[in-house]
């Protein structure tokens, strides 16, 4: 038998039928916050463990004999929170039965939504929008921006939000942590917003946790946003605001209930929805995104930048940092073409000011290896990007399946299109990135900075708000 994941085809051997689990003493896991696995459904044809070791080179599903059954068992556990799954999801794309899935949680939007005290708010990736439109008979890689935002009014949202502003305020703290990290030759410094890789390094690689960026990723940052700048804009209470993120990521559910993602006083991110709970929806309401009429997305929160619509891409993290980066040392340079491609390893050297940054990009935690065993033998790297998932979040756990590389790079291709016609294409330019700074946030690092949009693996303290008010950093508080 032959299944596919993202780009990837297995010749897999079934070791029994659906109805021969009934003999055995099969286990149903629906504790993890992220994965679900029901062996009832498990043929024991081993994907799930081909796919964890082609992408990941971790294998972490393990075959497990229980009577005449053959299982696939997180790190032989019979739970996947007692595992160290970094719940990527690619499992979940080639399982055909569905004996794995993402923790559904569809219920429990619905129930905050149809709750009259809840102001219920979504907020998209940069991916989804590009991901949804074969699912419904539409050209691959059609921006749906405006669609998915009309379908979400009227699945009953209040708001609907944008995760591309919050990679605004990601890139904004991230490359200035970067030109910290550089100026004080600290090391490498990993990007964070790629949940699954960073769990990835606190399990396996923990001697490298510190070069970890602490700022949060796009959705925490925007969902903060939400429960505190936004909720005092408006008069709302944070504790009757439900932010619901809709993810091509299966991981981003473990990220949303991580220790220290609560800085709004509970868990910033209520609940995630992946891009298949999504599209589950919008079918179950018989809403067809080919007919329906788009909507704009609510800008109270205001518009996103080019470099926030690259964060979907394997390198658009990356190049959107070093756009900020580059203003930071006083150039304009804006495009990056090094970052580009699909490409699983991209290595290069650029030249920003005085500055020459050594750059490595990944996808996959199995590329990802590759590069930590370089910098462990004296490869010196400035700041390194690993995203889990073939191509960046464009081939994410939690998208539809299964997809070609080719969809996968269409995908890519469209978000390059976005930035390139967004009139503002740089996170500093951004003006609600500039206002929420002004207002609430003071300056890059600042103590309300680190309170909000960072996290707790690594200690550094914050940033002192004296910083020159010239061509750079902040010249718009002139």
């Amino acid at each position: 038998m032959e299944i596919s994941t993202n780009g990837k085809n297995f010749e897999v051997q079934a070791s029994q039928t659906v109805l021969d689990n009934q003999k055995c003493a099969f286990i149903k896991d629906f504790d993890d916050v992220a994965i679900t696995r029901d062996e009832s459904k498990c043929i024991g044809c081993g994907g799930c463990r081909e796919a964890c070791l082609e992408c990941n080179n971790l294998g972490i599903p393990v075959e497990t004999k229980v009577g005449d059954c053959t299982y696939f068992r997180p790190d032989s556990k019979e739970k996947f929170s007692d595992s160290n799954c970094t719940r990527c999801g690619q499992c979940v794309l080639v399982c055909p039965t569905g004996a794995l899935s993402e923790k559904d949680n569809i219920e429990d939007v619905m129930r905050d939504i149809n709750d009259p005290e809840k102001v219920v708010i979504a907020q998209i990736a940069p991916s989804v929008r590009v991901s949804v439109s074969e699912s419904f008979g539409l050209p691959v890689a059609q921006n749906m921006e405006g669609e998915i935002t009309a379908a979400l009014k009227q699945l009953g949202f209040d708001y609907v939000f944008d995760v591309n502003v919050g990679a605004d305020f990601t890139t904004y703290e991230e490359a200035f942590d970067l030109l910290d990290r550089v100026k004080d030759n600290e090391g490498v410094m990993f990007t964070s917003c790629c949940p699954a890789r960073v769990k990835y390094i606190e399990d396996f690689h923990p001697e490298f946790i510190d070069h970890i960026t602490t700022v949060r990723s796009p959705q925490q940052c925007m969902a903060v946003l939400i429960k505190t700048y936004f909720a005092k804009l408006k008069n709302i209470d944070s504790k009757n605001i439900s932010v619901v993120s809709i993810m091509p990521c299966i991981a981003k559910k473990f990220e949303a209930r991580r220790e220290g993602e609560d800085k709004s006083g509970s868990f910033d991110v209520d609940w995630v929805l992946t891009t298949r709970e999504f599209i589950k929806m919008v079918k179950a309401k018989n809403i067809d995104l080919a007919k329906i009429e788009k909507q704009s997305l609510d800008d109270l929160m205001g518009d996103y930048s080019g470099a926030a619509a690259i964060y979907g891409a394997t390198g658009g993290v990356m190049e959107s940092a070093l756009r900020t980066f580059a203003h930071a040392s006083g150039e304009s340079q804006i495009d990056f073409e090094e970052c580009r491609g699909a490409d699983e390893i991209k290595r290069f050297k650029v030249k920003i000011g005085d500055k020459e940054l050594r750059i490595a990009i990944t996808s996959t935690l199995k590329n990802a290896e590759i590069i930590m065993n370089e910098i462990k033998e004296g490869v010196k790297y400035d700041y390194v990007e690993v995203m889990a998932c073939p191509g960046g979040c464009v081939g994410g756990g939690g998208q539809p399946k299964p997809a070609s590389m080719d969809i996968i790079d269409k995908r890519r291709q469209a978000l390059y299109e976005i930035d390139k016609n967004k009139p503002i294409r740089t996170a500093h330019d951004n003006p609600i990135v500039q206002k929420v700074y002004k207002e609430f946030l003071h300056c890059a690092g600042s103590p309300e900075a680190k309170k909000y949009l960072h996290t707790i693996y690594d200690k550094k303290q914050a940033r002192i708000c004296e910083i020159p008010k010239k061509k750079g950093w902040l010249s718009w508080l002139k």
